[in-house]
Formats: structure tokens, C-alpha cells, sequence
């Protein structure tokens, strides 16, 4: 089985240091720049674990972040800090990190810590969860071309099957189940996610693209996933 980690670093020395690491024990990591970058790329990829460099970013971003994503890892979440003190550790580990190492690490600690945190990973189920989004009451849905069926969480365009990630359905029934409302960022975000992002709803604007490039016939002039400037969103049958 390969390791796959998501990393969230914008520093080049740590990305050296751990590439190096991973050549030894033959595991892979994807670098992302970004929480939101971390987050869009969770949904592509099912992940290992998660790197975190906490010099990145804030400690409100990186606490929302964790909440938001902490039932999709099956595996540890490791934050680098240039500076540990009481109250960070604290915050840290209530957000359910497993690991605060800070840097500069030393390599012989590092690998023996990650491989026991997976050792234990792979030892405990995972928690079967039911989808959390909002199911319309109607089990298929018409938008133009599109038809959504709520019961089997497909979607079709023109009788064809779209492959769509976890978040993209449940943005889109979302939409549905408030169809013809301006909805802004933070209530896309909350109404999802289930988490205020607090900088970070560009992520909406993300899905928002993604979805328009698989459904509407020309995504740079929408038919039905409108962009209301200054406002938010809205889907009009």
C-alpha cells in the first residue's frame, strides 16, 4: 500500500527535507500552497495523513481547517510550528491533531513517530458516517438537461452520467434545495461544510467553477448557476 500525504507548506526547506524522507521509505506527498488548495485537493484524493505547516497560515484558519476535514482523514494530522507554547498546544489538540512537531525536526524522529501513528491508524475502524447533506424531499430533481437523484446521489447531463466528488452533490443539492435564493459564500460554506471558513470561502468559488465546467453547456455564460456580483450564488431552474 502507498502512503499518500497531503502537505500544506509554502516553506522550501521543509518540502526538501520531507521529500527526501519519503524517497527513503517510498511514500508520496502532494504540496498545496493554501488551506483552501488542502482542502480542494482532500476531495480528489483520499489522503494518508495531513502535513500542516503552521507558519502558513493563522491558528483561527488552521483550527477551522481541521474541524472541517478531521472526520475525511482516516490517518494522522501532523502540524509543524516554528513555536510551541501552552495555549497552542491546547488549541491544537482540542481541533484532534495528532502530532505538533517543531521545526527543524530531527529525521530520526520523525519517520519512527508517522509510521506508529499509521500503525495504529490502520488498527482502528473508521466510523461509518451517513452523508450529511440536506436531502430534497423530491428523489430527482430536473434543471434543464441536468436530472439529480437525491436517493442514489447521481447526477446526469443529457442522459450521461457526470462524476461528481462528495462536495460538488452535496454544493449542488444544496443549490437545488434552495433554488432561485441568492445565497452568499459564508452560507454556501456553512450550509456544506458545516464550518465558517473564516478567509478561506474561495473554496466555494472553486466548486462553483467545477460544477459549471461539468454541467452547463458553456461555463463562461451559465444558464443556471448564476454568479449575483456582490452577493453570492443562485440556481434558477
Amino acid at each position: 500500500m502507498t502512503n499518500n500525504f497531503l502537505l500544506m507548506s509554502q516553506n522550501t526547506a521543509l518540502v526538501q527535507q520531507l521529500t527526501h524522507l519519503c524517497k527513503k521509505v517510498q511514500w508520496q506527498f502532494t504540496q498545496t500552497t493554501t488551506p483552501t488548495g488542502l482542502v480542494v485537493e482532500l476531495e480528489k484524493q483520499t489522503a494518508t495523513g495531513i502535513w500542516w505547516d503552521l507558519a502558513d497560515t493563522t491558528l483561527d484558519t488552521t483550527i477551522a481547517t481541521m474541524t472541517l476535514i478531521r472526520e475525511q482523514v482516516h490517518g494522522p494530522i501532523t502540524i509543524f510550528v516554528p513555536k510551541l507554547t501552552e495555549r497552542l498546544q491546547r488549541k491544537l489538540y482540542k481541533a484532534l491533531v495528532d502530532d505538533i512537531i517543531v521545526l527543524p525536526f530531527n529525521n530520526q524522529f520523525f519517520l519512527p513517530l508517522i509510521k506508529q501513528r499509521l500503525w495504529l491508524y490502520r488498527h482502528l475502524k473508521p466510523k461509518t458516517t451517513t452523508p450529511t447533506q440536506k436531502v430534497s424531499p423530491h428523489q430527482t430533481v430536473t434543471i434543464g438537461n441536468w436530472q439529480i437523484n437525491s436517493q442514489n446521489y447521481t447526477v446526469t447531463k443529457n442522459g450521461s452520467l457526470v462524476d461528481l466528488t462528495p462536495k460538488e452533490f452535496q454544493l449542488l443539492t444544496y443549490l437545488v434545495d434552495h433554488h432561485d435564493q441568492v445565497l452568499s459564500r459564508e452560507q454556501l460554506v456553512n450550509g456544506v461544510w458545516g464550518y465558517d471558513l473564516l478567509n478561506t470561502s474561495r473554496i466555494v468559488d472553486i466548486h462553483i467553477s467545477h460544477l459549471r465546467d461539468k454541467l452547463e453547456d458553456d461555463p463562461h455564460q451559465p444558464q443556471h448557476l448564476l454568479t449575483v456580483r456582490g452577493f453570492g450564488y443562485k440556481l434558477i431552474k
